[in-house]
């Protein structure tokens, strides 16, 4: 929600603002990574304590950043924290003693990543509104985490147990992990199983999916303040917000749906949103604004969820090469989020930002629906993750 802000701080270019959104994603990746190999080896809470405290230092560097460097490298460390935090929480919240059903631990997971998800956005708007700077923002994000680190120093002195060595990586997404339909044995053994696409195709579905996600993270604020003439960071944050909640909404009340509906659902409503935000910028008009971030959480939620499902039923078809999907998955979801928002800015500052947004929407666009008519699934049914 700040990169706008520290851009006209700065001075810095378009493709240097994409850039500092980019690091943040490519450090999710060993976060997730790494941490799935040393919860092998150490506790989940000891792998939460030290990734809050690099957090806080991240934060903390990003409160008196004063030119784009140490912008990048302070964005780097926070990817990679929070995807040590991804995993670890996760796993802590599987493994909490005593159990409790997975149906509910996947609702908690995806539903505090949710409220975290807008509240960030919006909280960050209002204080950078009333503190004129990015300051007061970045120390407030400093003390939330040093709060969280302190409480899991107070809370649970007995640490968790170290998972068995046999478990592998198991990394989790920065955004709601959806979780798999509860059925009992009976249905699940006897339900037809879905004939899942290549892990390319998968893990591509998903890239398009975190593309349009990604604008709205890295440049798209800066495009709609200017195509709306909206100079508030509040008023921004809430429509990142917008769009982020109604994609956990939908991974959180859809999660039975069967994965063709869903992928087509999904990127149909990626293309309302692609649509939207054109015709915004192509208009100014304010209302067009509201159906792009909606049509885009829709979409996105649809997608990312079934793309993450049918990639369950092909782990479940191969789960000897199960940890090495998902690190693959992940890998290529977020290296599109990447590429096509360093895209956009590379070309916004070559050409200008309106434009380059339009034709690389219109890309993402065609993407959607390659990804439409990549192939179904002859049973139509609901993946077993």
């Amino acid at each position: 929600m700040l990169y706008a802000a520290w851009r006209t701080e700065m001075g810095f270019s378009a493709t240097v603002q994409t850039l500092v959104f980019a690091v943040y994603v490519a450090g999710l990746i060993p976060g997730l990574l790494v941490t799935g190999r040393l919860l092998s080896r150490y506790s989940a809470r000891s792998l939460l304590l030290v990734a809050t405290v690099v957090s806080v230092a991240g934060a903390l560097a990003l409160s008196v950043a004063a030119d784009p460097g140490l912008l990048l490298a302070a964005r780097a460390v926070q990817g990679l924290a929070l995807g040590a935090v991804m995993s670890a929480s996760s796993a802590a919240l599987y493994s909490a003693v005593p159990s409790r059903p997975r149906s509910f631990t996947a609702l908690l997971v995806t539903l505090t990543a949710i409220v975290g998800a807008c509240l960030g956005p919006i909280g960050a708007g209002l204080l950078a509104d009333a503190s004129g700077g990015t300051t007061v923002p970045m120390l407030a994000a400093a003390g939330a985490v040093a709060v969280a680190a302190v409480l899991l120093l107070a809370h649970g002195r007995s640490a968790l147990p170290a998972l068995p060595s046999t478990v592998g990586p198991t990394p989790a997404p920065p955004v709601p992990q959806p979780a798999a339909a509860p059925q009992p044995v009976s249905e699940a053994v006897t339900a037809p199983s879905p004939a899942p696409r290549s892990h390319l195709m998968i893990s591509l579905t998903a890239g398009t999916s975190w593309a349009m996600a990604g604008l709205y993270q890295s440049v798209g604020p800066s495009i709609i303040g200017t195509a709306l003439g909206i100079d508030s960071l509040t008023l921004l944050g809430l429509i990142v917000a917008t769009m982020l909640a109604v994609a956990g909404l939908v991974q959180v009340l859809s999660h039975r749906m069967p994965i063709l509906l869903g992928r087509r659902l999904g990127l149909s409503f990626l293309m309302v949103g692609i649509g939207g935000f054109a015709a915004m910028l192509a208009t100014g008009q304010v209302w067009l604004a509201v159906i792009a971030a909606v049509g885009a959480g829709i979409g996105h939620g649809f997608t990312y969820l079934s793309a993450t499902q049918e990639m369950g039923e092909l782990n479940r078809r191969e789960p000897v090469r199960a940890a090495a999907n998902m690190s693959r998955y992940f890998t290529v979801a977020y290296l599109c989020m990447a590429v096509f928002t360093v895209a956009l800015g590379m070309v916004g500052d070559l050409w200008a930002m309106v434009p380059a947004a339009m034709a690389l929407l219109g890309l993402l666009a065609a993407g959607c629906v390659a990804m439409l008519f990549s192939g179904g699934h002859p049973t139509g049914g609901p993946a077993a993750a």
